[in-house]
């Protein structure tokens, strides 16, 4: 009688190593569907391999003025053991390129750590609500961030997102790249705030915005330089309205998000 309680431990320990390798040789295809929900279709990946536990896949961005999907940078997983005693499941993330991170996922939410990769402005860009995303974005952007959490249940998230955008450039504006930013996201509960400046470019722009309750927002001022500067003060005074001084023009964007 007094073996029954042991046995009943060494069964469930058995089931759970079953549990533990059946998930390690799951196929890596499995989250090929998830990302894509996740992102509303804006992302799939594609070229998987391995299985969850380990492999590598290419991410491919979706093109609505084109009706095409474009590769972007190949990725390479592997799972990390010491989290799984925290009940989280965590993995390694490494670009073909060199950049990484640490996405983590639990009952309560998700998280991503230790992230510094250069990306394609394009590929990110279509992650952007649907009027922005259709601007023909351009440049590679530097992102980092050290820890930036969020909730299933509701949009509440903790952290900080900073991006270098080097040679950036758009399809609405014509000619050379209009120079490099910085971008710093700032997650406060359910609001996520960002300020935008000019590190350097012909295109000299800084302001501050908010995303926040399904609504967009942002205020800036900005003015051109270099020879060219006519051309693009004439396209940023059909962008915005004058502003404090001669040649400076007040930026402002509202967009409501649709639900779903």
């Amino acid at each position: 009688m007094h073996r029954v309680p042991g046995m009943k431990r060494w069964w469930l320990a058995a089931i759970g190593f079953l549990l533990l390798a059946a998930l390690i040789q799951f196929p890596a295809a499995w989250v090929a569907p998830q990302i894509a929900r996740v992102t509303n279709e804006r992302w799939r990946v594609g070229a998987v391999e391995g299985t969850i536990w380990r492999g590598h896949a290419t991410i491919y961005a979706f093109n609505r003025a084109s009706g095409q999907w474009y590769p972007g940078r190949g990725v390479q997983w592997r799972l990390l053991w010491k989290p799984v005693v925290r009940g989280l499941l965590a993995a390694q993330i490494d670009f073909d390129d060199g950049g990484r991170g640490q996405l983590a996922a639990g009952i309560s939410g998700w998280s991503l750590s230790g992230l510094d990769a250069a990306l394609p402005a394009a590929q990110l860009a279509v992650l952007l609500p649907s009027a922005l995303s259709d601007y023909g974005w351009s440049g590679v952007l530097n992102t980092r961030a050290e820890t930036f959490r969020c909730n299933w249940a509701r949009p509440v998230c903790t952290g900080h997102i900073e991006l270098a955008w080097t040679d950036a450039a758009t399809a609405q504006i014509p000619g050379p790249p209009l120079g490099d930013y910085r971008l710093r996201m700032t997650a406060e509960g359910e609001a996520l705030r960002f300020d935008l400046r000019t590190e350097r470019g012909r295109l000299q722009i800084s302001g501050a915005g908010e995303l926040s309750a399904g609504k967009l927002r942002f205020n800036g001022e900005a003015s051109a330089t270099g020879e060219d500067a006519g051309r693009l003060e004439a396209v940023l005074r059909t962008l915005g309205r004058p502003g404090s001084a001669p040649g400076r023009y007040l930026i402002e964007y509202r967009e409501t998000q649709s639900v779903g």
